[in-house]
């Protein structure tokens, strides 16, 4: 491996893709720092600033499975955000870093939030925070998670430029809907009890585009939905069993009610 370094593949493989810094290579090559510097001048591969050096020292790290992902995303379609904003106690994420943020009426909830991401490897950011609405009259709990490199790439995703969109390459999995269903779903009883209910997902927040080809995913589940003028989602009373079916068990008592058709 002594040479290694003058192999340009070899050379960005390590230094961009394994971001190993200059004196990990150096010492895997028994060369000084300098040698390697050179080397990466030598083949254009760019030098990262020492923030970022810093940064990547001592960034906190999660291995995401594709189940974590589907969650995740899950949750962006709801109420879920992601954000690079770094709170007291972490390091200044300088765009390098996510982290994810939620608001919830229910301690339940907040909770189910803080124990399903540390089972991925994600940790909260101090207590969940108690707080009082004013314009809902009634108390709410927000929950912080640690600034995560991995969550930067799904944040660059869902905001290209700092607007929350929705990325074209997700799927509708089962994971994925039901927790978007509990964020922001809303299942709608009719007041004559011979008349179905039907289900709206609230989507108003997104652009017309992305709601239409939401809309087009779950038509592709074999669902029968169409788009308010509201710019929200509508599934049809036709629809309702094989939507449940299809997310399955609700996770947490205090939103049972959105399956009790």
């Amino acid at each position: 491996m002594a040479n290694e370094y003058r192999n340009k593949e070899w050379l960005y493989n390590k230094y961009q893709n394994e971001e190993l810094s200059q004196a990990k290579i150096s010492r895997l090559c028994g060369v000084c720092c300098c040698t390697i510097w050179y080397w990466l001048k030598k083949f254009n591969i760019p030098i990262r600033s020492l923030s970022e050096s810093i940064h990547l020292g001592n960034a906190n790290h999660c291995k995401l499975s594709q189940e974590a992902i589907e969650w995740i995303q899950g949750e962006l379609l709801g109420d879920g955000c992601l954000t690079t904003t770094a709170k007291k106690g972490d390091l200044p994420s300088n765009n390098l870093s996510a982290l994810f943020r939620y608001s919830s009426k229910y301690e339940e909830y907040i909770n189910y939030i803080s124990d399903t991401l540390k089972s991925f490897g994600i940790e909260q950011s101090g207590k969940i925070i108690k707080y009082y609405d004013k314009k809902q009259k009634s108390y709410g709990y927000k929950y912080n998670s640690r600034s995560y490199k991995e969550l930067m790439y799904i944040y660059k995703q869902w905001y290209p430029k700092g607007k929350k969109i929705i990325p074209k390459n997700i799927r509708l999995t089962s994971l994925t809907c039901r927790q978007w269903y509990i964020g922001d779903g809303s299942l709608i009883q009719r007041k004559q009890r011979t008349i179905k209910p039907y289900i709206i997902l609230c989507t108003c927040g997104f652009l017309i585009k992305d709601v239409k080809w939401l809309i087009k995913e779950l038509n592709n589940l074999g669902l029968k939905a169409t788009r308010y003028t509201n710019n929200t989602i509508y599934i049809s009373a036709y629809s309702i069993k094989s939507f449940l079916d299809y997310i399955k068990n609700c996770p947490v008592r205090c939103y049972q009610y959105k399956w009790a058709i």
